[in-house]
């Protein structure tokens, strides 16, 4: 019986009867104190974990402004994101101290890579992982959209330090269930997904999210985003189990120098929807 389940008042119990539940060890200690230090981790463990997907050092410098958990990072976010510069990664590494997960993807969207481009992927992650990135996040798909697993072990074992996580290539498999299995059998440990969904329909996948969750989420993080808005965002955080969600915040700027139009993160919109969560958690505490 979990300890914060008799704080939350699911289980009626008495103090002596609390300090039977805990290690011998700690039974020592006064009850007054044992009880604070479990309040405490229960408030933490409430805690929605908050990752925001950037394009450039402008995005890094506005993500973290905002009271947010991680960083995904990226160029060219109006291509899907792509494997940003080893610059980039280095000035951004420099920049905060907060979790620093890097893309590693050579090309907008979910072909297929051959041998070559593979092994340019792997040479990025080990560079990435090496210097200081708290995850490298891939994803590999063969021709009929399941996992590719032999790309996808690769992957993995190459990774000595960073959490190898697989991006929204997994919404394209046919069967999410056995992509999951697939998942966890190559040692992934946290998926990005919309359920399957497409971006406006996040709402909808949230509920297939949940299901995910309740399946294998105690063995394969599950990590809810692609089109999180103002409409959606407590759904998508609740199919999560309240634990995190991935989101940009984007908006489309015209570059007047070029005529081109680019994708950047949304200050105050971030800082928005940021606030909206941690509300939320307040809710529930």
């Amino acid at each position: 019986m979990r300890i914060a389940s008799l704080i939350n008042g699911r289980h009626k119990m008495s103090m002596d009867g609390f300090c039977m539940v805990l290690p011998f060890k700690l039974r020592a200690f006064p009850v007054g104190f044992m009880i604070n230090l479990f309040l405490k981790e229960y408030k933490t463990m409430e805690r929605i974990r908050i990752e925001v997907c950037v394009g450039s050092l402008e995005d890094v410098r506005n993500a973290i402004s905002c009271d947010i958990d991680r960083i995904e990072l990226n160029q060219a976010l109006e291509l899907g994101g792509l494997t940003p510069s080893r610059a980039l990664f280095h000035a951004a590494r420099r920049m905060t101290e907060k979790e620093l997960v890097v893309m590693v993807r050579p090309h907008n969207g979910f072909a297929p890579y051959d041998e070559e481009e593979f092994e340019m992927m792997l040479d990025e992650a080990k560079y990435f992982d090496e210097h200081g990135a708290d995850g490298i996040v891939f994803g590999c798909l063969n021709e009929d959209r399941n996992v590719d697993m032999e790309q996808t072990r690769r992957m993995v074992e190459a990774l000595k330090k960073a959490m190898p996580i697989f991006h929204k290539a997994f919404d394209l498999c046919p069967d999410l269930d056995k992509a999951s299995r697939e998942l966890i059998v190559c040692g992934v440990k946290r998926v990005l997904t919309s359920g399957g969904k497409n971006t406006n329909e996040l709402k909808e996948g949230a509920m297939i999210i949940g299901q995910l969750v309740d399946r294998y989420g105690k063995q394969l993080e599950f990590l809810p985003g692609g089109g999180v808005d103002e409409a959606n965002l407590l759904d998508v955080v609740n199919a999560s189990g309240r634990s995190q969600i991935h989101m940009s915040a984007k908006k489309i700027i015209h570059d007047p120098f070029s005529q081109e139009l680019r994708m950047v993160t949304d200050p105050l919109r971030l800082a928005k929807l940021c606030e909206t969560i941690r509300a939320t958690e307040q809710q529930l505490q």
